[in-house]
C-alpha cells in the first residue's frame, strides 16, 4: 500500500532527454487508449505536469483493431493536433503518429496494403509481442523487418514474463533490436516481478527508448513521472 513512498522519483529529464514520450495511447476514440479528445487533453496535461515536452501517438494496429489503418488514424491524429493547438496554445504540445504494431498475422498486410506504415523518427517501427501466445517465428518477423530498412523497435520487453527470460531480451538486443521500456515498470505499475525485470534491464543498458505506455489520465499520473 505504501510501497511507492521508498521507491525514488523518475525523472523525465534522465528518460527522456528530448522530452518526448516515445509510445502512449492518446489518439482519441481508436482503441483502448484515450476514448475522446477531452481525455486526450487530460492526459497531455499530465504529460506536461511531468516535464515532457511532446509526444509519438501509438495506437494499435493489430488483427483486433480492423479499422485502424494508417489513413483513419491520420485523420484522429489531425483532429487531436488541432485541439491541442486551439485549447492548450500553439507549440505547447509536440505530437508524432506512430503506430504499435502488433506481431500477428496480419503485420504484413498493415505494413504494405494500408498506405505508408507509421513510424517512429528514424524509420524506427514500434512493435509488440502477444501477452499470452507467442507467434510462430516472431524472431524472423523482427529480423525481416530490418532486412526492409526498417529498425525494429521492442515495446516493453520487460512485461513478456511468461515467455522471455532476462537472457532472451539481451539476446535480442544483440540482435540489433532497439528495447522501449515503460516507466509503470520501473515503478511497480504492472506489478514486483515486472518491476525488478525492468531495472535489470535499465541497469545493463540495454533500453534504447522509454514510453509512458499511457492509456488514461489517471494511469499518467500514477506513473509518478517528475520534470
Amino acid at each position: 500500500m505504501f510501497e511507492h513512498l521508498f521507491t525514488p522519483a523518475l525523472h523525465s529529464a534522465q528518460l527522456f532527454p528530448n522530452g518526448i514520450d516515445t509510445h502512449c495511447h492518446i489518439l482519441p476514440g481508436v482503441d483502448d487508449g484515450a476514448p475522446d479528445i477531452d481525455t486526450s487533453l487530460a492526459i497531455i496535461r499530465e504529460q506536461i505536469r511531468s516535464g515532457l515536452s511532446g509526444a509519438c501517438c501509438t495506437p494499435h494496429i493489430a488483427l483486433r483493431y480492423p479499422n485502424n489503418t494508417p489513413t483513419r488514424l491520420r485523420e484522429h491524429f489531425n483532429q487531436l493536433q488541432q485541439s491541442v493547438e486551439q485549447q492548450l496554445g500553439p507549440n505547447t504540445f509536440r505530437l508524432h503518429l506512430a503506430a504499435e504494431y502488433m506481431i500477428d498475422e496480419g503485420l504484413e498486410t498493415a505494413l504494405q496494403e494500408q498506405g505508408a506504415p507509421l513510424l517512429l523518427p528514424g524509420r524506427r517501427i514500434l512493435v509488440e509481442l502477444p501477452q499470452y501466445l507467442m507467434p510462430d517465428g516472431w524472431m524472423d518477423t523482427l529480423l525481416h523487418l530490418k532486412e526492409q530498412n526498417y529498425q525494429p523497435v521492442l515495446a516493453h520487453p520487460e512485461r513478456y514474463l511468461r515467455h522471455l527470460s532476462t537472457e532472451d531480451i539481451a539476446a535480442i538486443a544483440a540482435q540489433g533490436i532497439e528495447l522501449q521500456g515503460n516507466i509503470g515498470s520501473l515503478t511497480g505499475y504492472y506489478g514486483q516481478h515486472i518491476k525488478q525485470r525492468a531495472r535489470s534491464l535499465r541497469d545493463q543498458g540495454l533500453y534504447t527508448h522509454w514510453g509512458t505506455d499511457a492509456h488514461s489520465p489517471r494511469m499518467m499520473h500514477q506513473l509518478r513521472l517528475k520534470p
